[in-house]
C-alpha cells in the first residue's frame, strides 16, 4: 500500500499534491500497516467538548474504541456497532467488509505536506479540511474541520502488535440496551 516518496518535496514546506501521492506520503511517514495496535487518545472540539479513551486496531478493518464515559464504537468488518450509556442505545449497522478510516476519510481530497503535517482540502466535503501529524512513523493528531466547528484527535501511549483479541471486535451491548438495526439505511 505505501507507494514510492517524492524525497525532495517532503523537505519543500508546503507542497501541492494529487490526493493519492499526498497519502502515500502520509502512508510512508505513518510507518505503513501494522498487524495491530492500542492507542490511547483524546478528543476535544472548538465547542468545548472533551473525551479521552482506548482505540484498539487490528488489521484489517477491525476497530474497537472505548471511550471514558462508557461508549463504545467497534466494528469487526462485517458490522459496526455505536454504543451510548447515557441513552442506553446501540446502533449497529451493516458495513459489509468495507474499509474507510482515515485513508478512506481522505479519498478525493487535495492534498499538501507542511512539516510533519499532511494536510487534506476538499471544498464542499463534510469535513473540508483535516490535518494529520505524524510523530516517530505514527499518527500523532487528526484535526478536523467542519463549518466552524473543529474537531481534534490526540494519541499517545501507542503499542503496536499488541496481541489484541479478536472477540474484542464483536461488540455485545448489555441486556438492557435498546439495539437499533441499520439506521443509516434508513
Amino acid at each position: 500500500m505505501v507507494r514510492q516518496l517524492w524525497p525532495l518535496l517532503l523537505f519543500c514546506g508546503l507542497v501541492p499534491l494529487y490526493a493519492q501521492d499526498a497519502l502515500s506520503a502520509l502512508k510512508a511517514a505513518a510507518g505503513g500497516m501494522y498487524s495491530s495496535f492500542t492507542a490511547n487518545f483524546t478528543y476535544t472540539s472548538s465547542g468545548g467538548a472533551v473525551n479521552s479513551g482506548k482505540i484498539y486496531y487490528q488489521y484489517p478493518n477491525k476497530l474497537h474504541v472505548r471511550t471514558s464515559n462508557g461508549g463504545v464504537i467497534a466494528t469487526n468488518g462485517t458490522h459496526l456497532w455505536i454504543y451510548n450509556p447515557a441513552s442506553a442505545i446501540c446502533a449497529r449497522q451493516d458495513v459489509g467488509g468495507s474499509s474507510g478510516g482515515i485513508i478512506g476519510l481522505l479519498s478525493g481530497y487535495e492534498g499538501q505536506i507542511r512539516g510533519n503535517s499532511y494536510v487534506f482540502r476538499k471544498p464542499g466535503a463534510y469535513y473540508e479540511e483535516v490535518v494529520v501529524t505524524v510523530s516517530n512513523g505514527m499518527i500523532a493528531s487528526v484535526r478536523l474541520r467542519h463549518e466552524d466547528e473543529t474537531s481534534v484527535y490526540s494519541f499517545s501511549g501507542i503499542q503496536l502488535d499488541a496481541g489484541i483479541k479478536g472477540s474484542l471486535f464483536t461488540f455485545k451491548p448489555p441486556a438492557n440496551a435498546q439495539l437499533v438495526e441499520n439506521p443509516l439505511n434508513r
